[in-house]
Order: C-alpha cells, then structure tokens, then sequence
C-alpha cells in the first residue's frame, strides 16, 4: 500500500472595495480579502495594514487624475474607481470641488447635509489642495489647484478699466511693474479667461469667496496671499449672446455677470506656471 501524500495549498484571497468615495475633501477607502496583516499600498504608497481578518480602511489626499487608484496588498494589484470622483472626458482633467461642505433648506437655515444630494452632503470633485495658494515672494501666487500663476496685487490697475484697456494692461505686464521681481516679460501674460478666473472662487465662502493661504478659511487682509481683493473683475471672454459685453467674475460672493465693454472694472492678471 502507498501512503497518500496531501500537499497543503495555500488559499487564494480576493481583494473586495465595499467603500471608495470622495468625503470630507479625501478619498476613503474602506475593504477586506486583502493578505492577513499584509501592508496596504495606494498608487504605490503606504497608507494602512490590513488586521488579521484581512481587512482595511484608510483616508488619503492622493487621487488619481483619472479617478481610478491602484491597491494592492503585496499580493494582488487591483484598480479601485473612486465614488464622487468627477473627470472632464478624454482629457482626464479632473473638476475641481466647489469647497462647500455646508447644506441649507429653501429658507436658508443649516441643515443635516447626510441624504439631501446638496453639493455638501456629494461632496464631487477633486479636492481642493492645502495649501491652496503658495506667495512666491516676487510679486506672484501660484494656484496649487490649477498650477496658474496669479499676480499677488489683484487690484493694481485700480477700478476703472474698461475691457479693452484691462487686455492692453494685462498684454504688457512685466517685471518691475505691479511689485513683479519674477523675470516676467509683456506678453507672459494674459487677462484670464473666465474658467481661469473663476477657477478662484471657493463657494465655502464668501466677502470675498476666495480661501486663505492654507485652503482652511476664508480670505482675510492679514498676510493671506492676495493683495486688495475686491469684488467684479473683468475676464478676457466676451458674451456671446451679446458681444458688446464680456464676462466678469465678482470674488465678493461667486457671481458671474455680464457688462458692458467700455464699464470701469478691475484688472487681475494671470499666465501659466511655472
């Protein structure tokens, strides 16, 4: 008689996501099947360890632009899709969060965001970065959401350009003008289109509806990184329903509105980074 011979054959395990979303301005991740105490990687990076039942959860800042992050447990690789996650097509730009985490009723009182479907309560988007906004010391913010680069006084030209005047000031900025020591020369930068420049707008807040520095509250004059923020400011795109006006963006509060071409408005700059 031969003796059986029994070959002991580890058991494979699935890894199984039962919460990938956006919340709070990260995503959260919340999964199990993953290797017993196996160290949780996201998008190559350490970020939990899986207990001893081979579960896991974890919150990170990290999201992938085309919103779909890689997980793995040293073991199995898998592609996680991200809820709340918002991209642009093909391009795979990713819409940035408005920043509003706050939910109101039809009169205007605070509510409980949890089921209304109110952008707090969704929470969509990419989340804002913090810091928002970095001074560069030379007359110049970058914007660490968009990577454009903003002139640090958003009210140099004063208050009563018209559109065609804002281009022209906008067109021939340079070093040595606006408090500029960045090197720049006329023709680096433009007067923003109105994405660009509503691309400031954090609609957590308001007077103005632009963050601080950090991202963390709204903007104050206490060493935040713009200067003389005000309200309407003109932007490069004309109305198309009616040409003789263009778009302005109003940082007071979030509006957008159309004027007139030859109204006096503000003057804020902008090129590309970096």
């Amino acid at each position: 008689m031969f003796a059986a011979t029994v070959l002991l054959v580890p058991l494979a395990h699935a890894i199984t996501i039962s919460k990938s979303a956006i919340a709070n301005g990260k995503v959260k991740v919340v999964g199990k099947g993953a290797a017993p105490l196996a160290t949780i990687l996201w998008e190559g990076s350490v970020v939990t360890t899986a207990n001893k039942a081979g579960k896991f959860n974890f919150s990170t800042t990290v999201l992938p632009s085309d919103c779909l992050g890689e997980l793995s447990d040293g073991v199995t690789i898998i592609q996680v899709g991200i809820g709340r996650c918002t991209t642009t097509g093909a391009g795979g730009g990713a819409v940035a969060a408005t920043g509003q985490t706050t939910c109101y009723d039809t009169s205007g009182n605070v509510i409980a965001c949890a089921g209304t479907g109110e952008d707090g309560d969704v929470l969509a988007g990419t989340p804002l970065p913090s810091p928002r906004f970095t001074d560069n010391l030379d007359g110049t913010i970058t914007d660490n959401l968009t990577g454009l680069i903003w002139l640090k006084n958003a009210n140099c030209f004063g208050a009563n350009r018209t559109w065609a005047q804002a281009l022209n000031d906008a067109n021939i900025l340079a070093d040595g003008t606006c408090g500029l020591t960045d090197g720049s020369s006329a023709g680096d930068w433009h007067l923003p289109n109105l994405r660009e420049l509503y691309s400031l707008i954090h609609l957590g807040f308001s007077g103005p509806a632009v963050s601080n520095t950090a991202g963390t509250a709204g903007w104050t004059t206490n060493g935040d990184a713009f200067d003389n923020l005000a309200s309407f400011h003109w932007s490069s795109t004309t109305k198309d329903v009616n040409p003789t006006e263009a778009w302005l963006v109003n940082l007071h509060d979030g509006g957008v509105v159309g004027a007139t071409k030859i109204a006096a408005q503000r003057v804020f700059p902008v090129r590309s980074g970096p």
